[in-house]
């Protein structure tokens, strides 16, 4: 594997929009190439290497790992649209890393700020901090958010995560969120998502769900009235296939939204309206 490594030289004044920076931009150019992408400073247009020195050698972007060094806190898009290789932020990162990204791999050593992950396609991304709002949501104005892929991340994640999340068994489209603890409006407008929660979960987790499973292992703090209570169970499947054991009460929602997903019995001819959303929350 060859690595390209970039080291900040100083925190920028201003946010700075740097999504050249990938492996999908890097791969095959010279050290001299990568160092003229450019980078948008405010209103000024600027060349990555005004903002970082970089080393390494590139490579075919498979195989291709970008290491970067600094608190990256305002610097925004790092990976985004990524398709392949690996990103390595040793440091706080910006806005929007990750976002679209298709495939490789994503691992932030430490905090993330709003939308990490935003309509994640495939790859993964972990996060070993904490991150913002709006973790792999669907951006405003779209009706499809993440997709496909994993988002990990290992503390708590703030508002909103997870909205318009889109996925299909039979498409073998398993996005997945895991986190530590959530904010509110987990998993809002969910079409098939799956998401674990290690921790505790603020109010009303899976609003809008009409497909998906959400697993709490902690507490929610307010459930949604519009969920009904299934009862006990010791053993969840998930969408994936995989298992997860333990003691947790299951509900099934979001009822407020069954009118729009209407089944009809194949032997009677009948009308029944139903949701297959899932919450599970631990007993």
């Amino acid at each position: 594997m060859t690595e390209i490594k970039l080291k900040l030289k100083k925190e920028s004044e201003f946010p700075l929009e740097a999504d050249v920076i990938s492996p999908d931009q890097f791969a095959g150019k010279t050290l001299t190439d990568i160092k003229k992408l450019t980078v948008f400073h405010g209103n000024e247009e600027k060349s990555l290497g005004d903002f970082f020195d970089i080393s390494g050698k590139s490579g075919e972007i498979a195989d291709l790992k970008v290491v970067i060094e600094g608190n990256l806190s305002n610097v925004k898009r790092i990976g985004e649209k990524m398709s392949a290789g690996e990103i390595v932020v040793n440091g706080n990162v910006g806005m929007h890393v990750g976002n679209k990204m298709t495939g490789g791999k994503i691992l932030v050593n430490g905090n993330a700020d709003d939308w990490a992950g935003a309509m994640l396609n495939g790859g993964e991304l972990e996060i070993t901090g904490d991150a913002g709002h709006y973790v792999g949501a669907a951006y405003r104005g779209f009706w499809k958010g993440m997709q496909n892929g994993t988002i990990k991340v290992h503390g708590k994640i703030g508002d909103e995560a997870l909205t318009w999340v889109n996925g299909s068994k039979p498409g073998k489209r398993f996005p997945t969120l895991i986190c530590g603890s959530a904010g509110s409006l987990l998993g809002i407008h969910s079409h098939g998502g799956t998401i674990i929660v290690e921790g505790n979960c603020n109010r009303c987790a899976g609003a809008d769900q009409v497909r998906g499973t959400i697993v709490v292992k902690g507490k929610v703090s307010r459930i949604l009235p519009s969920y009904k209570k299934i009862g006990e169970v010791k053993e969840i499947v998930l969408m994936s296939g995989e298992k997860i054991t333990g003691k947790f009460i299951e509900y099934s929602g979001d009822h407020s939204v069954e009118k729009n997903h209407s089944k009809i019995d194949k032997k009677t001819g009948e009308i029944s309206n139903s949701s297959n959303g899932r919450l599970f929350i631990a007993a």
